[in-house]
């Protein structure tokens, strides 16, 4: 019966939030920032992979990667935000990918 006195303390503490601290929400941007650099990511490791398992490894991650971004973008759009303080001007993104 000892573990019922210690589950009902348990879900008692979980009820009342006991010690919980809230955590704030990331931002839109940041979150978006975050998809992006997840999916730039999931391109360089496409990138540098050669044997086909994980090359189908690789293509998988990088559509998934795209896929939540794009959505994230969306949302974003939707809620009205036009800028991010990630954002960086053509002839940079240029020379990251090596254009």
């Amino acid at each position: 019966m000892k573990w019922n006195g210690v589950v009902n303390r348990w879900i008692g503490a979980i009820l009342d939030n006991d010690g919980v601290e809230a955590v704030p929400m990331p931002e839109i941007p940041d979150v978006v920032e975050q998809a992006r650099q997840e999916w730039l990511n999931a391109q360089n490791y496409y990138n540098s992979v050669s044997d086909s398992d994980l090359v189908d490894h690789a293509v998988y991650m990088m559509q998934a990667a795209e896929k939540k971004y794009m959505y994230l973008l969306k949302k974003a759009r939707q809620e009205g935000i036009t800028y991010s303080p990630y954002m960086i001007n053509r002839e940079e993104m240029d020379n990251r990918i090596g254009l």
